[in-house]
């Protein structure tokens, strides 16, 4: 659906040179919910821009469905991003329309008749869960509410692809749930392959079927979102893991764990699915006859999976601990000895 192909973006001023994307190629297939994850400055902002035409690459390619997105005149730039449609962080509404005008607007513009614009508004209105709202301005409405209207308004031109600029950054925790529900619903309801970018794993944890994690402008780690859990190998996504997982006090304790019992190994056991909830603590005391300190746990829903961990300390030879990880590993338990 998506192909970017060795991509990099430059910009360029009368004092420095800025490459904000550098040779950053991905895909993204059809009906997928994909995300791009990073810190400030990792170039993920530049990216999205780069999908519908907002920005043009410096070097390389983008192909959005059967269109070359660099390759395209004004004229088949504008059509394309009506099929590439962008929600943003702060909504972008106009203060003077009401919530059925602004969904419209893009309609108006495209020269829709004013009934089919009102239809199509009104079809989208009930989609985003903002019925009796159609008068109303966004200056009465909460935050999450302007994000629906947002929405539709993306969706007023029927894309095929919807961009997701920081979409629920600027929300509450439970309006973040919201919308994130709203945009599972979408997908599922229309159909539509999804791109967000986003510098929170716990966004990506629950929607996206894969994403990627940039730094410095390249894509540094990229693949199913179950697996950036159960297996991050760079240290950016082991970072926002981490973070996600609240793991930071963990390492406080163990730190004190291993100064009070110093012959102690601490483990960190994963887990993926069923596995997160069967007995593998009661099976090791059974049968190994150890002592277990266990010093914290976790269980976290993905888009379709459960990720689990428990960090325990016990007295083990390393003989022992090598036929632990092999029982654990046969049961799909993955075995880390904690630094």
């Amino acid at each position: 659906m998506i192909d970017i192909k060795n991509v990099s973006k430059i910009f360029r001023t009368k004092s420095q040179t800025i490459e904000a994307v550098k040779d950053v190629s991905l895909e993204i297939n059809k009906g997928e919910i994909f995300g791009i994850i990073g810190y400030s400055g990792a170039g993920k902002s530049t990216l999205i821009r780069l999908l519908n035409g907002l920005e043009l690459p410096t070097e390389g390619e983008i192909i959005v469905g059967d269109a070359s997105i660099g390759a395209l005149d004004k004229k088949d730039l504008r059509k394309k991003r009506q099929k590439v449609s962008m929600i943003f962080q702060h909504f972008n509404l106009l203060w003077s329309r009401t919530v059925i005008e602004n969904i419209m607007l893009p309609l108006e513009i495209a020269g829709v008749k004013k009934e089919e614009r009102e239809r199509r508004a009104r079809e989208l209105i009930d989609l985003v869960g903002l019925t009796g709202r159609e008068k109303n301005y966004p200056s009465e409405l909460s935050g999450g509410q302007k994000q629906r209207v947002g929405i539709a308004r993306a969706l007023s031109n029927e894309p095929e692809v919807l961009l997701c600029d920081e979409a629920t950054s600027a929300l509450d925790p439970e309006t973040t749930e919201e919308v994130l529900n709203l945009l599972l619903k979408i997908r599922e309801e229309l159909g539509l392959t999804i791109v967000l970018i986003t510098h929170e794993m716990e966004v990506i944890r629950k929607i996206c079927d894969r994403a990627a994690v940039m730094e410095n402008g390249r894509v540094v780690e990229v693949g199913p979102v179950i697996k950036l859990f159960q297996a991050p190998e760079h240290d950016v996504t082991k970072r926002f893991v981490r973070d996600d997982l609240d793991d930071e006090e963990t390492e406080i304790q163990i730190e004190s764990i291993k100064e009070t019992f110093p012959t102690a190994t601490i483990l960190k056991l994963g887990f993926v699915g069923t596995k997160a909830r069967a007995p593998i603590v009661s099976m090791l005391v059974k049968k190994y006859g150890l002592d277990v300190n266990i010093l914290s746990g976790n269980i976290k829903n993905t888009n379709d999976e459960s990720y689990g961990h428990l960090y325990i300390a016990v007295d083990i030879t390393s003989d022992t601990l090598e036929q632990i990880t092999n029982d654990l590993n046969a049961e799909s338990v993955n075995v880390e000895v904690a630094q």
